[in-house]
C-alpha cells in the first residue's frame, strides 16, 4: 500500500512542475474583420487570440483561386501578424491552421475584399471522417495498451506477474508503444490538413512535434519502454506511472484547463489511478488459479484507488463542464453521460467481486475462482469500452471551451424604428449557432417602456427558412427583455420581426434586419 502511495505521489510531483498556462485557444478577432470591405490593401493580417498559439499553416488564396503559403513569414504568439504580398482588387481568403497550448488544432479562415466584392474564395479542407476514424483508433490504442501494460507491469511489482501474465502485459505496452507515434503523424495530418501520403514527408510530424502532443507522445513512449523492461525489472514499473501520468497531463483539453496547478495534477492522478484499477484486470484474471497474493493485496488497495479515481474524475468534470447548463448537452457532455453509466456497470461488477466472490476465492473454491475470472473479464470489456469513448474526445472541445468561444464571439446588433417605438436588438455570439437575443425598447423620448409581452421571429426565405418565433422573458431592467435560446443555423441576413403588446387592446410592431456571420 506504501508503494502505491508513493508512486501517485511521484506522478502528482511530477506534473507540478508543468507551466502555467490559459485555456482552449480561440480567435477572438482578426484585422482586417472578417467579410470586411477596405479601399487599401493591408500590409498585414493580424489574428487575435485569447491565448498563445503556434501557426502550424497560414494560406493565402487570391481571387483568382492562386495559392500562397505564408506560414514560414508569421511572427507573434497571442497576435499572429501575417505579412501580406501585393494585394489586388477583390475577395481574398486567409485561411490558417494553429495548435492551441492544449495540443489540439484550431482552424479558420479570414474573408476581405479590397476595393470590391467579388466573392468568396474555398477555405482549408476539414478531417475526414477517414482521418477522424484513424486517429480515434490510434488515441485508443495508444491509452488501453499504455494503461494495460503500465498497470499490468505495476500489478507484477507489487505482487508478482505469473508466466501466463506476463505476455499479454507485454503485448498491451507493445502495442502502446507502437500506436504512440502513429497518433503524432495522424495528428500531423489533421493540423495540416494534409493527406495519408503526406505521412511519408518530415511535415506533419514536424508539425504535431511542434504541439503539446509532441513531448507528451515522447513521454508515453518512455512509460512504455519502462514497463517492458519492468517485466524483468519491477522497479521500473513505478517511474513508468509516473511518466504516462504527466504525458498526459500536459496535453490535452482537461491538462490545459486552468487553474492547471489542479487539473494538470488531477489528469495525472486519474490516469494514475485508473492504470492501479484497469492494469491490474487481466494479469489478476490470469492468476487466481496460480498465485492468489495478487488477489489480496489487490482487494485491498482498491478501495483508495477508486476514491482517488472519482475524487479526481468528479474535478475535471466539473471544470470541464464549465457554468452554462446550455452547454452541456454538447457532444462532450453527451460522451461524459455514456462513459458514467458505463462507469455504473463496471463499478457494480467490482462490488460484485469484492462483497461476493473474493472471500471464496481466498478459501481456494475453484468454482467461485472461475466464476470471479468471468466477471473480471466483463469489467475489462467495459473499461475498454470506456477508454474507447474517452478516445472520441479528442474531437468534442469540452463545455468551458465553447463557453469561452461563444464569450469571445463579437456580438451582431440591430437597431428597429416605429412610429412611437424603437428597439436594439444584440444576438451574441453574432454567428451562426445557438446566441442569446438581448432587447431594449425605448419610445420617442428615449425613455425604456415596461409592454405586457413581447415575441421575436426571425426569418430567411430566399434560403427557404420561415419564421422562427420566440417568446421574450422580461430582464432585470426596464425595458429588457431577453431570448436566451434561439439557434440561427445557417450564416447571413436575416429578416427580424417584432410584436410588441403595449396594453390588451395595443399591439405595436417592428421590422428590420441583421447580419449574422
Amino acid at each position: 500500500m506504501s508503494r502505491l502511495f508513493r508512486a501517485l505521489l511521484a506522478g502528482l510531483a511530477l506534473s507540478l512542475l508543468a507551466s502555467l498556462a490559459h485555456a482552449h485557444a480561440v480567435l477572438q478577432s482578426a484585422s482586417p474583420e472578417d467579410g470586411s470591405l477596405v479601399e487599401t490593401a493591408p500590409d498585414a493580417v493580424r489574428l487575435r487570440f485569447n491565448e498563445a498559439v503556434q501557426p502550424l499553416a497560414i494560406q493565402l488564396i487570391a481571387p483568382d483561386g492562386a495559392e500562397t503559403d505564408l506560414t514560414a513569414a508569421v511572427t507573434g504568439a497571442a497576435e499572429l501578424v501575417v505579412p501580406m504580398p501585393g494585394l489586388g482588387r477583390g475577395t481574398h481568403a486567409l485561411s490558417w491552421r494553429a495548435a492551441s497550448e492544449d495540443g489540439h488544432p484550431i482552424a479558420g479562415t479570414v474573408l476581405f475584399s479590397v476595393g470590391e466584392v467579388t466573392g468568396t474564395a474555398a477555405a482549408m479542407p476539414q478531417t475526414g471522417p477517414a482521418l477522424r476514424g484513424a486517429i480515434w483508433l490510434a488515441r485508443f490504442l495508444m491509452t488501453a495498451g499504455l494503461v494495460l501494460g503500465v498497470g499490468g507491469a505495476l500489478f507484477g511489482a507489487v505482487a508478482g506477474l505469473t508466466p501466463r501474465a506476463r505476455r499479454p502485459v507485454g503485448v498491451a505496452a507493445l502495442i502502446g508503444l507502437v500506436a504512440a507515434p502513429a497518433y503524432l503523424g495522424l495528428h500531423g495530418l489533421d493540423a495540416l490538413g494534409l493527406g495519408p501520403a503526406a505521412l511519408a514527408t518530415p511535415a506533419p510530424w514536424l508539425a504535431a512535434w511542434g504541439t503539446s502532443f509532441g513531448p507528451s507522445v515522447a513521454l508515453a513512449v518512455l512509460a512504455a519502454l519502462l514497463a517492458l523492461a519492468g517485466l524483468r525489472l519491477p522497479l521500473l514499473a513505478w517511474p513508468a506511472l509516473a511518466l504516462l501520468g504527466l504525458a498526459y497531463a500536459i496535453s490535452g483539453h482537461a491538462g490545459a484547463a486552468a487553474p492547471r496547478l489542479l487539473t494538470r495534477p488531477m489528469v495525472a492522478l486519474h490516469l494514475a489511478a485508473a492504470c492501479c484499477w484497469i492494469g491490474a484486470l487481466l494479469p489478476l484474471a490470469l492468476s487466481l488459479r496460480a498465485d492468489r497474493r495478487g488477489l489480496r493485496r489487490f482487494s485491498a488497495a482498491i478501495p483508495v484507488v477508486l476514491v482517488l479515481l472519482l475524487a479526481s474524475g468528479l474535478v475535471l468534470a466539473v471544470v470541464q463542464l464549465g457554468r452554462d447548463p446550455a452547454q452541456w448537452l454538447a457532444p462532450y457532455g453527451l460522451i461524459l453521460a455514456a462513459k458514467l453509466a458505463l462507469l455504473a456497470g463496471l463499478l457494480a461488477l467490482a462490488a460484485w467481486n469484492r462483497w461476493r466472490l473474493t472471500g471464496p476465492v481466498l478459501a481456494g473454491e475453484a468454482m467461485a475462482a472461475a466464476a470471479m475470472r468471468r466477471v473480471i473479464l466483463a469489467e475489462l470489456a467495459l473499461a475498454l469500452a470506456i477508454l474507447g469513448l474517452t478516445a472520441a474526445w479528442r474531437f468534442t472541445p469540452p463545455p468551458r471551451a465553447l463557453a469561452q468561444a461563444q464569450a469571445a464571439a463579437p456580438a451582431a446588433y440591430a437597431h428597429l424604428h416605429g412610429g412611437e417605438l424603437m428597439a436594439d436588438l444584440s444576438v451574441t455570439p453574432g454567428s451562426a449557432g445557438p446566441v442569446a437575443v438581448a432587447i431594449h425598447l425605448i419610445d420617442a423620448e428615449m425613455a425604456p417602456v415596461s409592454p405586457v409581452s413581447v415575441s421575436l421571429s426571425l426569418s430567411m426565405p430566399e434560403r427557404g427558412i420561415e419564421r422562427l418565433v420566440r417568446p421574450a422573458e422580461a430582464g432585470a431592467g426596464v425595458g429588457e427583455w431577453l431570448v436566451p435560446d434561439l439557434v440561427l443555423p445557417i450564416a447571413g441576413r436575416w429578416t427580424v420581426e417584432m410584436e410588441i403588446r403595449m396594453t390588451r387592446f395595443r399591439m405595436e410592431k417592428l421590422a428590420g434586419e441583421i447580419d449574422i456571420d
